[in-house]
């Protein structure tokens, strides 16, 4: 099994940005631009937790924490594709401020539906973390580019004779360059301060599929 470091999850690139999908609000000092590189067939929401500042009383009845949809891509792509959204670092709720803690992203492998599976076999999360602050020994991220996280989907199949009520289940997990899997959620954490006016990529490939009897990362 592989455990990522900080180092392999995240690189570097300097590639112009994409066109920006305004569904926030403009490209603006307190926004960071989310991109993800997506397999064909796949499908991509987001969802924002905002949290108040410690200290902070707020007097609404909503408590300290707020969760906004953020986007959701328009359809099953049949090829590869690029996506790219405006995400707010802050956001006001009933005239109390909150800033942005986690994006959660849901990961949709294909257009089939499955109205009668309590888990949707077609699923799979990326989670991206905001602090204020990181541990000393913690990657530090560099001072230009996008910030780039890898990971990759595959879907396991069904044992042979298993019959078509079961099927097959996406798994997603973070990555290198050399396509070693991880034992990690795609995403990462990040420090605040880095993010105005910057880039953060999730760079999802695809793998190829394997029996559901693979459970161990990095095969």
């Amino acid at each position: 099994m592989f455990h990522a470091p900080l180092t392999a999850l995240r690189r570097l690139a300097f590639l112009p940005l994409g066109l920006c999908a305004m569904l926030l609000g403009g490209c603006a000092s307190g926004d960071f631009t989310l991109e993800a590189d997506l397999p064909g067939d796949f499908q991509l929401s987001g969802d924002a937790e905002y949290l108040s500042p410690p200290g902070q009383a707020c007097a609404d009845a909503s408590g300290r924490t707020a969760s906004h949809h953020l986007f959701t891509t328009r359809g099953h792509a049949e090829r590869p594709q690029r996506v790219s959204f405006q995400v707010p670092l802050s956001t006001r709720v009933d005239g109390c401020t909150r800033q942005l803690s986690r994006i959660q992203i849901q990961l949709d492998g294909e257009s089939a539906t499955h109205p009668n599976d309590v888990v949707q076999p077609d699923l799979a999360l990326a989670i991206l973390s905001i602090r204020d602050r990181l541990p000393a020994s913690a990657w530090q991220p560099p001072s230009r580019g996008a910030i780039i996280f890898d990971g990759q989907c595959r879907w396991l199949l069904p044992p042979e004779g298993a019959g078509s009520a079961v099927e097959r289940r996406l798994q997603c997990s973070a990555s290198d360059l050399q396509g070693r899997w991880f034992d990690a959620t795609p995403g990462g954490t990040l420090r605040r301060a880095d993010l105005p006016g910057r880039t953060v990529r999730l760079a999802i490939g695809a793998a190829p599929d394997v029996p559901a009897t693979v459970t161990a990362r990095g095969q």
